[in-house]
């Protein structure tokens, strides 16, 4: 079994297209039909989901929305991820709330990131969403 990380954003993300990129980002087109996204931008990542919560935070403008999903694949590619929209969580980076299926939760206003690292953020059964609004 092999797990991929995606996000996918409602634009380019200039940093991933320089030369001297130094992010842990590949790009996703390949599986782009394969994802339930509704982004047109998609990349593959890795690092630590703190590494991550600090790259969208710095990245991320007023009004942006970035999904990320977990796609695994078993033997011969088949996938063993699914979509069910009722465990979606969104995420609002600017006023630092966590919102699943049980309800929303308020960050804390200095602690957030780390708070934010030891939740659930990623699943193989929903698309997260980070928003910025």
């Amino acid at each position: 079994m092999t797990a991929h990380y995606f996000i996918a954003t409602l634009k380019p993300i200039p940093e991933y297209h320089t030369s001297e990129n130094i992010f842990p980002f590949l790009n996703g087109e390949a599986y782009k039909e394969r994802l339930p996204f509704t982004l047109p931008y998609v990349y593959e990542l890795g690092g630590e989901d703190i590494e991550f919560i600090i790259f969208l935070d710095s990245i991320m403008e007023i009004g942006d929305v970035v999904e990320l999903y977990i796609f695994e694949e078993g033997r011969h590619g088949y996938p063993l991820s699914n979509n069910f929209p009722e465990e979606s969580r969104t995420i609002n980076l600017l006023k630092k709330t966590y919102i699943d299926q049980f309800g929303e939760y308020q960050l804390d206003l200095k602690k957030w990131k780390e708070e934010l690292s030891r939740r659930t953020i990623a699943s193989k059964r929903s698309v997260t969403t980070f928003v910025k609004y």
